[in-house]
């Protein structure tokens, strides 16, 4: 592997208000090696310079709510529960591989999968990291963990076969599957504690799970240094979940007062997953969502953008996760989710900090994302401008210059998507 060096960039390391100008950033063996004044660094003997004049270097940006096997070709209108049930686990894997791409050209290296059965999460990981295929690094649920009837389960029509990787219920079922999970390669684990507002059949404010099942799924995942994700958007769901000690909880609609209490005081991670509600209802049915969907996505946004600035204004720790799932919310669009943020109330670097240091913590990785300074992980992103004063340059056009992981060049790793 060549050395890389990043001449005359504006440097932002991942958290703080401004900017060092005029740095130079050298790559190498996947590591930042040296970061110095322009001035006083010199490219070494084969190295490849890249002048940035004009960008701001900034870390590799972490989207931790996706589900990257959907479908990827946004030509085509795709049922989202036809896909999940009827698609072969292949062709899923494949629309994996597109979408990883998307996500990096957007600058997110660090993407968490938040399950999709039969869908090759995890081997698809496994390639990336063996350096078979270009992809961003990827945290795993290979599958969600749903009670019959609950949330995951409605997904899929009534007349397939019970999964036991994916339900459970009661106590040692519960126990059971985190450990079928871990067996089968998952870096986490991400169960269902409300109903949804994309399944059929059931109400947002549905709570799914006692509070003592889910008390098994968190103390058997810890017990293998696994952290748990919880879906929950329901006021009783959020509540359960706190009580049994999840790590992150993912969208949390409902959440109220008193939660936002216990959230601030365990140390409780948000994530917010604004832009799946944003990009959803702009394109109705043509995002493949069903009416009953849409109908319920629509109740809950407004209240659910009242309820997360409450949270933020609050103190809450919120980490960045879009809910990505193919036409529901496009692949490349993850910088969506930080304009939000700002548009909700955050300021840009505060946004921008749920994408770096914010999302590397939730995902217990501070050692590998999250932030551009010497020894870390060569997860660098040129961007055409300085995201702390436009953060809408990350998805305008021509906004991402260059994107490096694990200092390797993967601007375009493949041909035009």
């Amino acid at each position: 592997m060549s050395e890389i060096l990043l001449k005359n960039v504006a440097l932002w390391p991942g958290y703080g208000p401004s900017v060092q100008p005029d740095m130079s950033i050298l790559l190498s063996k996947g590591k930042v090696s040296r970061i110095a004044p322009s001035s006083v660094i010199e490219a070494p003997e084969g190295a490849r310079v890249v002048d940035g004049a004009g960008a701001t270097a900034i870390p590799g940006l972490s989207d931790i709510h996706v589900h990257l096997t959907t479908n990827s070709d946004m030509r085509q209108v795709v049922d989202n529960a036809t896909y999940r049930a009827l698609v072969p686990g292949t062709e899923k894997l494949l629309h994996g591989v597109r979408n990883g791409l998307k996500a990096l050209a957007a600058g997110f290296t660090t993407l968490r999968v938040m399950g999709h059965r039969d869908s090759g999460d995890v081997e698809l990981s496994a390639m990336i990291d063996r350096g078979l295929i270009p992809g961003p690094r990827l945290s795993v649920a290979p599958w969600v963990v749903s009670m019959t009837g609950g949330r995951g389960d409605l997904f899929y029509p009534a007349a397939w076969p019970r999964q036991a990787l994916d339900t459970a219920d009661g106590i040692e079922e519960c126990r059971k599957v985190v450990r079928l999970q871990r067996k089968l390669g998952a870096d986490f684990i991400k169960f269902t504690a409300s109903a949804g507002t994309l399944s059929a059949g059931d109400k947002v404010h549905w709570p799914n799970y006692t509070v003592d099942e889910m008390k098994v799924i968190v103390s058997e995942a810890h017990d293998y240094d696994m952290r748990v994700a919880a879906h929950a958007h329901s006021t009783e769901g959020i509540r359960r979940v706190l009580a049994a000690g999840v790590d992150t909880v993912e969208h949390g609609s409902f959440i109220d007062d008193a939660c936002i209490e216990i959230m601030l005081k365990q140390g409780t991670w948000l994530v917010p997953t604004l832009s799946i509600s944003d990009f959803t209802i702009a394109n109705g049915e043509k995002s493949g969502a069903r009416p009953e969907g849409i109908a319920k996505m629509k109740i809950a946004r407004d209240q659910r953008r009242d309820n997360i600035r409450k949270a933020m204004q609050a103190g809450v720790k919120i980490a960045m996760g879009t809910d990505s799932s193919g036409n529901l919310c496009p692949f490349g669009q993850h910088a969506r989710e930080i304009e939000l943020y700002v548009e909700t109330g955050l300021s840009p670097q505060a946004a921008l900090e749920t994408a770096t240091i914010g999302a590397a913590a939730a995902l217990g990785r501070e050692d590998v994302s999250g932030r551009l300074q010497e020894g870390a992980i060569a997860d660098v992103v040129l961007v055409n401008g300085n995201p702390l004063d436009d953060i809408y340059v990350l998805r305008r056009e021509g906004g991402i210059r260059a994107v490096f992981k694990d200092g390797r060049d993967v601007t375009r790793p493949w041909p035009a998507l």
